[in-house]
């Protein structure tokens, strides 16, 4: 009999940040241990809209498992459809489901639950609190909603209630990528941004329209968000529709981000975010009577923020999963399967012994030295009073050690350290390390007992998720925002001892327990992972050392330096590629280009016609059964979108149509249009049911219309492209051959 169980996790909703984590327990309960990687880190590709084979790989290997099927149970989540077949929100078919298809699996053996109850789990469980109120706000989930509540209790989540379609995460992503251009996942840069545009705060050029009511943080006022789905694009990527809109010119220059109109936008974004966390962190407070809040999802890692919600609300304490983005997802998901998953047959912790964020591989001085000894590199051995030396002398050190850090900050096992005293610093590292933005802040780490003397701090902050008010500016300038404020990491002995001897050598050189820390990577690269990724980036950005778990490096004392990192680089792409051949004969069965190229082309006409014909054939059918029951119809909607439907069912025009509620797009109270019309008082008697003809306002109508307990019917649903993107694009030929059965 097997002594203990596993349990893969696998992120395969939002694929831009996809990995895997593997839980191993012991049956009678007395072992529990666990690893976790994003794809991006071993693929050396920020964000890859890949499925997570490395990641999956590295897993196994970590608990030296050698077939996919020594796993016991797969958990993974799921978007609007419950198909372990199709993934992401486009439903553009890739390689991606091509990949999850012919999976090496028992699919007997997967279990799949929602996006935002594995947000849940993955804070809630990893928390040290016995009951929690549980706060996930995203920019969507599995079935398009931004914010749920869950109470957490024992080993129990329970559902509370959630919000669909146009919550603060998605507005948040939308000016950051559509008006500020920062980039797929570049809201903490927005959030670095926001200071800037403080003193351009009552510039009346942007105004965001938002509604809070309960759980209800509704942003549809300035924002039209559409149904995900665009089946334009497999045609052609220049049909593809704007799943947002925002009418708001968009910074075609970085330089411009500081300018008082950009800087104002992203402050007043901060602002309203705030705002509506704080209201709803209250809401969830007073529903649930916690003293504890569990938080998750993107919009967890808004540091500002979530100090806001602790200063602001009844909370206690508060804790963030490191990895609160979707990153996080596959540990959500196997710490879930632990606690929930009976099939198991294991006895279990009442509670998760989690410490620390260093969930990833780790690498011995031998390997290391193995490395270095390849590529002919001069180092030399020494211990960390000689690197917090180097520091202390305003030299900037790439630290690598220890297991690597899962979620987007660096935490002191993979991170470029610096001096916190000098205010040049931060100028420094963004122009000629980081090759970023000038605006961009840096985080101090400290030692945990002198946190409450440098910063307004009255809780740890482990992971760099809480803002802080700095008390001696003059002391560490350069990790001072603008603003007076940091994004704190304290640092205990327990958690790290080597970081936190490093700091303590620090302090007795400089008198300072804080230096400043950042993530091991250049713009626009992952963190690095392996000890070969630490030598590539340190050769291409301008650093001093490099420290390597136990050897230092000094950049100087290298020979042919050009030379050196191309063949680095050259050899990591190598074996990118050849692991990728190997996982794939291991992992999955009978793969190959041509087989998957088929299958694309197969199930992306099958999507076609579910998203478009599909649609149009329910509506003619849905007509037809009207007619034949006499039903009196009210239609509710906008003018374009009815005409259409007019045009294009020429049936319509024989149903008793007893009154049509019409909205525009162009009134001046659009956000308020629903609250002009007196549902409470629309009598009954006259119709059966509602025909909704709307596309932007589906969502809004169908919310409102909830409370009184009417008939409706929509001629979109939410996974639609509207009719009038096909039609008015004239391409409806190209679906012609599509509109058969026979052709699918």
């Amino acid at each position: 009999m097997k002594k203990f169980k596993y349990i893969l996790g696998i992120q395969c909703f939002a694929n831009m940040d996809s990995g895997a984590a593997i839980l191993k327990c012991s049956i009678n309960g007395d072992f529990l241990d666990y690893v976790a990687i994003s794809e991006e880190r071993l693929i050396r590709k920020k964000h890859p809209y890949t499925f997570p084979i490395h990641s999956i790989d590295y897993c196994m290997k970590y608990f030296n498992l050698k077939r996919i099927n020594d796993i016991d149970l797969l958990v993974t989540d799921w978007i609007r459809i419950k198909k372990w077949e199709f993934s992401g929100p486009t439903f553009n078919v890739s390689e991606f489901d091509y990949l999850k298809d012919i999976f090496k699996f028992d699919k007997t053996k997967i279990r799949i639950i929602s996006h935002h109850l594995a947000h849940a789990a993955s804070t809630f469980y990893t928390s040290k609190f016995k009951e929690s109120a549980i706060l996930i706000v995203d920019g969507n989930g599995s079935d398009i909603e931004t914010t749920t509540y869950f109470k957490g209790n024992q080993n129990k989540i329970n559902f509370l209630e959630n919000f669909k379609y146009h919550g603060i995460g998605a507005c948040y992503t939308a000016v950051s990528t559509r008006i500020l251009n920062m980039g797929t996942g570049g809201e903490g840069k927005t959030m670095g941004l926001a200071p800037y545009g403080k003193k351009y705060s009552k510039r009346k050029d942007f105004d965001i329209k938002y509604s809070l009511k309960g759980i209800k943080n509704n942003f549809s006022g300035f924002m039209d968000r559409m149904p995900y789905s665009d089946v334009l694009n497999q045609i052609s990527p220049k049909f593809r529709p704007d799943p947002i809109k925002i009418k708001y010119k968009t910074c075609k220059n970085k330089k411009d981000l500081t300018n008082p109109y950009f800087s104002s936008v992203a402050y007043k974004l901060q602002n309203v975010t705030e705002k509506t966390l704080i209201h709803l962190a209250k809401d969830i407070q007073k529903k649930t009577k916690s003293k504890n809040l569990c938080i998750a999802g993107g919009v967890g890692l808004n540091s500002v923020a979530n100090k806001k919600i602790l200063d602001n609300t009844k909370f206690k304490k508060i804790f963030i999963f490191p990895a609160c983005s979707d990153s996080g997802i596959p540990f959500g998901l196997v710490i879930w399967g632990y606690y929930n998953l009976d099939e198991l047959g294991i006895k279990k912790f009442k509670k998760t012994k989690f410490e620390n964020a260093y969930l990833g591989n780790s690498y011995t001085p031998k390997q290391i030295k193995t490395c270095l000894d390849k590529y002919k590199i001069a180092y030399s051995k020494v211990n960390t009073n000689k690197v917090a030396e180097l520091i202390s002398q305003g030299k900037i050190i790439g630290w690598f050690q220890g297991r690597s850090e899962y979620g987007p900050r660096a935490l002191g096992n993979r991170s470029i350290l610096a001096d916190s005293r000098k205010p040049e610093m931060k100028d420094i590292l963004n122009k000629r390390v980081k090759h970023r933005e000038s605006f961009r802040p840096f985080a101090p780490s400290i030692k945990i007992e002198y946190s409450k003397f440098f910063f307004e701090l009255n809780c740890p902050s482990p992971y760099m998720l809480l803002i802080a008010k700095v008390k001696k500016k003059k002391i560490i300038p350069s990790v001072t925002h603008v603003d007076g404020t940091a994004r704190v990491q304290t640092v205990t002995n327990d958690s790290n001892k080597k970081f936190y001897k490093l700091i303590d050598n620090f302090q007795k050189i400089t008198g300072v327990p804080c230096i400043l820390n950042t993530s091991f990577n250049d713009a626009g690269d992952p963190i690095v992972e392996t000890p070969l990724d630490a030598l590539e980036t340190f050769f291409k950005c301008d650093m001093d050392y490099l420290y390597l778990e136990e050897y230092l490096i000094h950049k100087k004392n290298q020979k042919n330096i050009q030379s050196i990192f191309k063949k680095i680089s050259s050899d990591i792409k190598n074996e990118i590629n050849t692991n990728r051949r190997i996982i794939l004969r291991k992992l999955f069965r009978n793969y190959s280009k041509k087989n998957c190229k088929k299958f694309i082309a197969k199930n992306n006409k099958n999507s076609i016609y579910n998203l478009v014909f599909d649609n149009i054939n329910k509506l003619e059918l849905k007509i037809k059964e009207w007619l034949s029951n006499k039903k009196n119809i009210l239609i509710i909607g906008t003018g374009d979108h009815t005409n259409l439907m007019f045009n294009l069912f020429p049936l319509i025009s024989k149903l008793n149509i007893v009154g049509f509620v019409n909205y525009s797009k162009k009134s001046k109270n659009s956000f308020n249009f629903l609250r002009k019309i007196d549902f409470k008082n629309m009598h009954k008697e006259k119709f059966d049911e509602i025909l909704i003809s709307s596309y932007e306002y589906n969502f809004d109508i169908l919310e409102e219309l909830k409370r009184y307990k009417y008939k409706t019917y929509s001629i979109y649903e939410n996974r639609n492209r509207s009719l009038l993107d096909i039609y008015q694009k004239k391409i409806i030929s190209v679906f012609k051959k599509y509109n058969s059965r026979k052709n699918i």
